[in-house]
């Protein structure tokens, strides 16, 4: 069970940017000047860099990860007018991992 609770946040995680990377697809537009598609890629996969950064964070330090990944979790409900359900798709797989970290993190300090 340690085992489980270990490995999920870290998938999940990895899941969870891979999804979010998805979106920069969006900026890939034919006829676009190869400059313009360049940007927007990077524009795009800003926040999938800054995740990544925050995984890599709590592979190391479960319980900071996890606090950082709620945040994530709840940005897009802060700063984003979608609907409640768009927000939880964007949103939820980040806040599901930032608790599976923290739980993480508890079950470990207890063994």
């Amino acid at each position: 069970m340690t085992r489980l609770i270990y490995w999920t946040p870290r998938l999940l995680g990895v899941a969870a940017i891979l999804f979010i990377s998805i979106f920069a697809l969006d900026a890939i537009e034919p006829g676009k000047p190869w400059p313009e598609i360049a940007v927007a890629l990077f524009m795009h996969f800003v926040p999938g860099f800054m995740l990544s950064a925050v995984l890599v964070l709590a592979w190391r330090v479960e319980w900071l990860g996890g606090i950082l990944f709620v945040a994530a979790g709840l940005l897009p409900f802060l700063l984003l007018s979608n609907p409640g359900w768009v927000n939880l798709m964007l949103g939820g797989p980040f806040l599901v991992t930032g608790l599976l970290f923290l739980a993480s993190h508890f079950v470990r300090a207890q063994a």
